[in-house]
């Protein structure tokens, strides 16, 4: 984003450069048909005087030499403004195909290494006692499943999805489960030692897996 906002200045401080050689070159036009125009004034009052004639006769096309070279520098300074500012669309283009790429690319959760959160320790068997019946059923849910996001969690227990993030925070900030962060949305797991816990009160299954 820092590189494409840096582009759009640049082609906004070029595209200023081109207005003001623009202006330029209307001024020098101008001024150059202005001269010209008083030049055949000049011839008409001097037809009398061939001498005079010859010399601002002479003026004129210098003027006008000078007038046409200003001219085509105008143009080539025009022209080169133009070229930047096509090369910056051009790089602006293909950095915006670049970021669609990235975006439409799927992520492969096989290559992104698991980054897991892991909550408070738990020492004492007797805290699972402390858990209200809901939690308790929302834990042996996600030992089941091994590993669940809120969403799934949520369609599981049949409650709303502000109820079910405000428990799994609070699970995971009491230490009874585990947050993987590698994904969105994030996937909760239940502890190792919860399981085991589980396991010896008889609560859950004997196929649970204990990873």
């Amino acid at each position: 984003m820092a590189a494409s906002i840096l582009l759009y200045n640049r082609i906004r401080g070029a595209q200023t450069e081109y207005d003001a050689s623009k202006e330029a070159i209307r001024n020098i036009t101008f001024g150059f048909t202005r001269q010209v125009h008083r030049l055949q004034q000049d011839i008409e009052h001097a037809e009398n005087n061939s001498s005079t004639a010859k010399i601002a006769a002479a003026e004129a096309l210098k003027q006008s030499l000078e007038a046409k070279q200003a001219t085509l520098q105008g143009l080539e300074a025009v022209k080169s403004l133009s070229e930047r500012i096509n090369g910056a669309e051009s790089a602006v283009e293909s950095m915006h195909k670049e970021i669609q790429k990235l975006v439409a690319t799927p992520r492969n959760r096989s290559n992104v290494k698991s980054e897991v959160n892991a909550a408070i320790p738990i020492h004492q068997t007797s805290i699972i006692n402390q858990l209200t019946d809901t939690e308790l059923d929302v834990l042996k849910k996600i030992a089941l499943l091994n590993e669940a996001t809120a969403p799934e969690i949520k369609a599981q227990i049949g409650l709303t999805r502000e109820h079910t993030a405000r428990m799994l925070k609070r699970l995971y900030e009491t230490g009874f489960v585990d947050r993987n962060t590698s994904t969105m949305p994030y996937r909760y797991s239940v502890r190792k030692e919860i399981k085991d816990i589980l396991l010896q009160q008889e609560n859950l299954p004997k196929m649970i897996a204990i990873k």
